[in-house]
């Protein structure tokens, strides 16, 4: 459905302003995530409705949202994939939050852990991405740092206010994704060095 709405919207602006090959492809790439991400977006508010969550699912996105394209996370290869990570993402930033009491010493630790991980691994793009120059991944680092320390002062200073609450886990399940994202990407470099010397060997 989403690639047939592209297919159009991307038939219309060459017909209406004759792209080259080049922004023609940048225009079908950011129509293909705009449309991704607006469907995941309304398809998840809904499940979120249904399980009488959608405000709280309101505060894990907008925190994700914020700081996701600085610090980059584990991708996938099909739309499936992607919702069903993400719901479940969601879903145990909203249980967490519930479950789990956070005080001012679970918070410095969470912070801690956090930012150091921010400032070692992020960010980690997609693959269709190109390589970030060193200035501009020092720039994501830093911003990474902004927005997670707003959260985690934030959250004591208006008494732990539940957006803030549910922000330092989504911050700190962020964070645990980039470490797993890391781990498939040393994987996937381990195994394609092998697949070249082994080739080299025949």
């Amino acid at each position: 459905m989403i690639k047939i709405v592209v297919n159009r919207m991307d038939r219309y602006f060459q017909k209406e302003f004759a792209l080259g090959e080049e922004d023609r492809q940048k225009l079908r790439y950011a129509l293909e995530i705009i449309l991704n991400d607006c469907s995941k977006l309304i398809l998840l508010f809904l499940v979120f409705s249904l399980l009488d969550a959608p405000v709280n699912f309101l505060y894990c996105f907008l925190t994700l949202s914020l700081l996701r394209p600085f610090t980059g996370g584990l991708h996938f290869k099909t739309y499936t994939g992607c919702i069903l990570f993400s719901g479940a993402f969601f879903y145990l930033s909203i249980f967490l939050a519930d479950a789990i009491p956070l005080d001012f010493s679970g918070a410095v630790i969470f912070f801690l852990f956090s930012g150091l991980t921010m400032l070692s691994l992020a960010p980690i793009p997609a693959k269709t991405r190109p390589v970030h120059p060193p200035g501009k991944i020092l720039k994501f680092k830093c911003f990474s740092m902004v927005i997670i320390s707003f959260h985690f002062f934030m959250c004591f200073l208006t008494n732990k206010h539940p957006y803030f609450i549910h922000s330092i886990w989504v911050i700190t399940l962020q964070s645990i994704q980039l470490f797993i994202g890391k781990g498939v990407l040393i994987y996937e470099k381990q195994n394609s060095n092998l697949e070249k010397n082994n080739g080299h060997a025949l």
